[in-house]
């Protein structure tokens, strides 16, 4: 009963995150790219995947979810999105939860608690709610996520591995960077440790190393790399400095948790590490006694290459955000690499599950100390839930309590783009912080002025003038 009461907690944050997916919004990028595929077609697809975005896998689900979008008019997002929820989930969740080594409330327990850990302790509108980031993303963190759960659990399989590491590398450049170092940590083994990993097991990397050579020569021969666009900073351009930049911000990010926008680390505060740092402990201390009592002590060797790869991702996008714009971009970013620093904790658990099992074996042979270690677990996921929903609810508050006027804005954003004439309205909803990251600047804008958002959408909706209007605002409740 504790395990299915903590559970349905955990559902229920879930369930709220998901409830509020029909508020979710386009942002400049789908009206742009939606463009494109509609006057250019594949050949669009084909020169993205060439020489802008080594994505092959986001890229076309995105062009699929484009032309589908073109050919009914509709925006379709939550629909997208819970799609790629779902979709995500299975990847990240379904072979942990099959395999049979552990018991079964342990299982629902750790995906339920993992899922619901991803979407508190920092802002999560950037990557869970805009279309165009979460296809590129959310599949990244899915695989990293699958290929931990499945390690920890001594039942990480050659297929298993293979398919995950060519999820994540074809979706994003944060999964190519992943998926390199663990390649190369998994090359390393073959050569000098090859009783570490089976023929079979070596066989099957042979497919994800491939992916990887194919996109590593098509970055190499055909990505235009542009650095333009961007103020001027030590880091814009510069390899080096970009490194050495980027130390500082790994380390806040490992520690650091807190609601406010991280992205630029300019609110990386005294508070901000403090909550992180308890946070992080107290869900260290819980997912440890939870391992312990649930019978997850993997080898100590097997969970090195994994936190190596993460660390790594996280310090090689923090580097190249400095490269690339010259500052630390985008809130997508930072959430990611928060949601990787939570299974830096998994694997820092598994690896405390281990030695304490070995050194206090008492407390899992007798009965009360072990429902002890249960009750602790229990009791410390709770405490992190209840502190980071905190956090999120007045921002999920007021997503919920906008979502018909959400529901109204985009009726009427949609009705005013697909009617005839030059003009349209640009409908603004409540810019809840749960779902929304930016809003539009309210004004009237013509064809070929400023605002690359709000051209992207004209020439989407084929006018030569929109008038943005503010975010609506929750009526006020008389007294």
């Amino acid at each position: 009963m504790a395990y299915g009461f903590v559970v349905s907690v955990m559902v229920i944050v879930i369930g709220l995150q998901a409830f509020i997916l029909p508020a979710a919004v386009w942002q400049g990028d789908e009206y742009d790219y939606f463009s494109n595929i509609r006057e250019h077609g594949l050949a669009f697809l084909s020169d993205r995947m060439l020489h802008w975005s080594m994505r092959p896998f986001s890229e076309i689900v995105i062009f699929g979810y484009g032309s589908l979008v073109n050919l009914l008019h509709r925006p379709l997002t939550w629909v997208f999105l819970s799609l790629t929820w779902l979709f995500c989930a299975i990847v990240a969740f379904l072979p942990f939860l099959r395999q049979a080594r552990i018991p079964v409330p342990a299982r629902m327990l750790i995906a339920a608690s993992l899922a619901a850990i991803f979407m508190l302790g920092h802002p999560s509108a950037d990557l869970f709610y805009w279309p165009m980031a979460t296809i590129a993303h959310l599949p990244v963190l899915a695989a990293a996520c699958g290929l931990v759960l499945l390690n920890i659990a001594n039942i990480l399989s050659g297929r298993a591995e293979a398919l995950l590491l060519t999820l994540a590398m074809t979706s994003s450049e944060a999964g190519l960077f992943l998926g390199t170092l663990w390649l190369g940590g998994r090359g390393f083994q073959a050569l000098f440790f090859r009783n570490d990993l089976p023929d079979r097991q070596r066989n099957w990397l042979f497919f994800p190393a491939g992916t990887w050579l194919c996109l590593a020569a098509s970055m190499i021969f055909n990505h235009r790399v542009s650095i333009g666009g961007f103020p001027y900073t030590p880091t814009h351009g510069h390899v080096w400095a970009s490194f050495a930049a980027s130390f500082s911000p790994l380390l806040n990010t490992m520690i650091a948790l807190q609601p406010d926008e991280l992205s630029r680390g300019s609110t990386f505060t005294g508070s901000a590490i403090a909550a992180g740092l308890t946070l992080k402990l107290i869900l260290t201390g819980a997912l440890t006694a939870l391992f312990m009592t649930c019978g997850i002590r993997p080898a100590l060797r097997t969970l090195i290459l994994p936190a190596i790869a993460l660390i790594g991702a996280m310090y090689l996008t923090i580097a190249a955000a400095f490269y690339e714009f010259g500052f630390l971009c985008c809130q997508r970013h930072e959430t990611f690499r928060l949601d990787l620093s939570f299974l830096l904790i998994l694997l820092l658990a598994a690896a405390l599950s281990t030695i304490l099992s070995e050194r206090l074996t008492f407390l899992l042979q007798n009965r009360a100390p072990a429902k002890m270690l249960e009750s602790s677990a229990l009791a410390g996921l709770l405490v992190f839930t209840a502190w980071t929903g905190y956090w999120r609810l007045p921002g999920m508050s007021l997503a919920i309590a906008g979502l018909p006027l959400e529901k109204a804005a985009h009726q009427r954003l949609w009705a005013s783009g697909l009617s005839s004439g030059t003009d349209m309205i640009y409908q603004q909803g409540t810019s809840s912080p749960a779902f929304y990251y930016w809003y539009w600047e309210p004004g009237t804008y013509h064809a070929g002025g400023p605002g690359w958002d709000v051209q992207s959408a004209m020439r989407y909706f084929g006018k030569t003038t929109i008038h943005v209007l503010p975010p609506s605002s929750l009526p006020s409740v008389p007294r």
